[in-house]
């Protein structure tokens, strides 16, 4: 999962097995370097990038292997 892909400019990659894993690592690298542009965003807006990465780590690459 890219950090870019949720909508942050910055080349941020999660490369994790576990999902839940993956999305704490997003989410601390999120409030550790954008913070200020995260809590200044809607609930429903910061609902939107957690969903989001929901989405990204459940489809597949396109190769019919959802796993790693």
């Amino acid at each position: 999962m890219k950090c870019r892909d949720l909508g942050f400019n910055d080349d941020f990659i999660v490369i994790e097995q576990d999902r839940e894993a993956a999305k704490k690592k997003m989410m601390d690298h999120i409030l550790e370097k954008h913070k200020e542009e995260f809590e200044i965003l809607s609930e429903m807006h910061q609902e939107e990038i957690r969903a989001k990465m929901d989405f990204l780590l459940t489809r597949g690459c396109g190769c019919g292997v959802k796993e790693l």
